[in-house]
């Protein structure tokens, strides 16, 4: 799978529908009912972690189009497009 961001272009491992229910059910304890109450912020960069762990993203691939590395904000909006994607949120790139 392939996922663009900031016009650079990240080979991501595909999963399977066991490791998106694990991402859904974490997404669920990281995101309660936000009319009630604030996101859980352990519960989130649990599951953006869980997120790169699935990804096979390591830190050799955080780098952007001109090959200097990302910032851990941008880490961080990366893997969350990374989770967009798996979980079918964002268009899917070619």
């Amino acid at each position: 799978m392939k996922v663009n961001f900031n016009d650079h272009v990240y080979e991501i491992k595909d999963i399977n529908y066991k490791e998106k229910r694990v991402l859904w059910r974490m997404s669920l304890l990281a995101f309660p009912n936000l009319e009630k109450s604030d996101p859980d912020q352990e519960a989130y960069y649990r599951m953006i972690d869980k997120v790169e762990e699935l990804s096979g993203l390591k830190e050799k691939d955080y780098i952007d189009a001109e090959g200097n590395d990302l910032s851990m904000a941008e880490i961080d909006l990366l893997l969350q497009e990374v989770y967009a994607q798996y979980m079918g949120l964002s268009k899917k790139d070619k």
